[in-house]
């Protein structure tokens, strides 16, 4: 990774406060004290948060305001992911984003409806023209709910520059109180290279930290050699809130120099993956607690470093003394200080651990096929972020493959053929993961060219499951053959306890009607302000299918007067 040049630096900065100077009139997504349970850029499962989430007091339904005049461009509704969510664009080239909505305004709520009926389906993606839904500032485009993949009542507020990545809210004036300083849990010295060592030792070594105030924290002297690169535990909190929030920015000093810092300001989406090189992964996987890495790796293409000497680790000279300072940061520049001294020394030979050699050797580079009768294995190149050693055991009815603590970019490929399950059962046949409690978990499996295709990025053991066992649908607030003429909606249980379900549809008097998806709750739920009803008598059927294609089927009669 080239250093940063400043005249590169300068300009971004200079662009900046022209963008800041338009849009720092940016109105709240929400008239509430803003307070938040994320922040921009957090270390996230697999990605960073492209947004705030910001607190709704547990409620529902608050009105969600534009924060600029605009149009809505997109309009996206899926059962997962950021649920109902709507995406404006403005004339600063600023597109904002609100997710996890309960419910749009009339006026797109009726365009939404329209669109979903004539499409028949309710997980839809719109792209409106411009003139058709205009936006003022302040006016109310949707309320705050908690659809999608959220894990309770808030709203996703995003904002995206002109190449749609995302950018930083509060450097558009999406702010919060915070005098909170950033919390330090650990710092770490990792040893980087087979000639490197941290006081006698191939793996990383924890720091006993000492604070010396509410800022500044020390810690003994280190003794190593070789290359070395530091790693943090460490979060962020806002005033009159609990959450523990991801940092804004983190440098390291080496004897004066800045060797390293990270800020986040923007990333595109496609190299959001890349935070499995940020953090120390197999510790990730092993615990669950995230080390920021406070150097790049070679294959490491975040747009996040602002500046770097080499790839911000230190390569160490014998006899020489090294004083380091991390510092880190939150937005509103409440900082954090841990120093400590490195004595450098010629290297001790200790240990380091090395991988296990396996007949499965994943090459990052290239295409790589391993057969374990009856499966196969393909990793296609770029897989893997880096080359590893798979251990993989078969036998005819299980697949186990140990997880060896290399995060993955894009799925690998599990294949069992056909040919070995009878007849009958192979259209219901898939590929499953264990999990904990002895559960199996669905894997997108696909039948293709006489096998069953799993695409997985995950490890473990993978076993042949049948599902023949159609969803469930069970009404919720009416019996069947009841009179429904005071009720304003219809709701139902529905479920899938193997392979998940893939599709639903309802209709009343053979007429499609929309059914609203929540996968949290598992209910599907059909407003009758949808449609006027012709007639007293009236039949009802409702149709969930699953992924290998079971269909559930509840059918009944009502009555209605209108």
């Amino acid at each position: 990774m080239p250093n940063v040049l400043l005249s590169s630096f300068f300009t971004w900065l200079f662009v900046v406060q022209i963008i800041n100077a338009q849009t720092d009139s940016l109105r709240k997504p929400l008239d509430i004290p803003l307070y938040l349970s994320g922040t921009f850029g957090e270390l996230r499962t697999n990605h960073f948060h492209s947004g705030l989430d910001i607190k709704t007091n547990g409620e529902e339904g608050l009105p969600v305001y534009v924060v600029d005049d605009g149009y809505v461009y997109r309009i996206k509704i899926t059962r997962n992911g950021y649920g109902k969510a709507l995406y404006i664009k403005h004339s600063s080239g600023l597109i904002s984003v609100y997710g996890h909505l309960q419910s749009f305004n009339d006026r797109i709520e009726s365009y939404v409806k329209q669109k979903q009926y004539n499409k028949r389906q309710f997980e839809i993606e719109l792209f409106p023209y411009a003139i058709e839904l205009p936006v003022k500032k302040g006016e109310i485009v949707a309320y705050s709910g908690n659809t999608g993949g959220s894990s309770g009542p808030h709203l996703h507020f995003e904002l995206r520059n002109i190449l749609e990545h995302p950018v930083n809210p509060m450097h558009y004036g999406i702010r919060v109180k915070d005098t909170e300083k950033p919390v330090v849990q650990n710092v770490y010295v990792y040893p980087l290279g087979n000639r490197s060592e941290v006081n006698n030792s191939g793996k990383r070594v924890k720091l006993n930290l000492n604070r010396l105030n509410d800022s500044v924290y020390s810690a003994n002297e280190i003794l190593a050699s070789g290359r070395i690169g530091f790693g943090v535990e460490a979060y962020d909190r806002q005033d009159k809130v609990f959450n523990r929030n991801g940092l804004y920015k983190i440098k390291v000093t080496v004897n004066g120099l800045q060797v390293y810092e990270h800020e986040m300001m923007e990333f595109s989406f496609a190299n959001s993956k890349y935070v499995n090189a940020v953090i120390d992964y197999p510790h990730y996987i092993k615990y669950r607690r995230r080390i920021q890495k406070l150097w790049v790796e070679p294959y490491n293409k975040l747009e996040i470093y602002t500046q770097l000497v080499d790839d911000g680790s230190v390569k160490l000279e014998p006899g020489k003394v090294y004083q380091i300072a991390i510092e880190l940061s939150d937005f509103d520049g409440n900082k954090v200080l841990v120093k400590f001294p490195v004595q450098a020394r010629e290297y001790v030979k200790v240990p380091h651990p090395l991988p296990d050699k396996t007949p499965y050797y994943v090459d990052v580079k290239k295409h790589k096929r391993f057969r374990l009768p009856p499966w196969t294995l393909v990793f296609g190149p770029h897989t893997s972020f880096e080359n590893f050693y798979l251990e993989a055991v078969a036998d005819l009815t299980k697949l186990m493959l140990k997880n060896p603590m290399k995060p993955l970019q894009k799925s690998f490929i599990i294949k069992y053929p056909l040919s070995l399950i009878k007849p009958g059962l192979r259209p219901f046949a898939y590929i499953a993961l264990y999990g904990k409690k002895k559960r199996t978990y669905y894997v997108y499996s696909i039948h293709k060219n006489d096998s069953i295709n799993a695409y997985t990025k995950r490890f473990g053991n993978f076993v042949i499951r049948y599902d023949t066992i159609p969803p469930y649908i069970k009404p919720v607030n009416f019996k069947d053959y009841p009179d429904l003429t005071d009720y304003h909606y219809l709701r139902f249980k529905t479920g899938d306890k193997q392979s998940g379900i893939k599709s639903y549809n309802g209709y009343i008097d053979g007429e499609w009607i929309l059914l609203e998806y929540d996968y949290k709750k598992r209910d599907l739920t059909y407003n009758f302000d949808d449609k006027k009803l012709k007639g007293d008598r009236h039949t009802l059927e409702v149709i969930v299918e699953d992924r290998l294609g079971n269909k559930g089927v509840y059918k009944t009669v009502f009555y209605r007067k209108e």
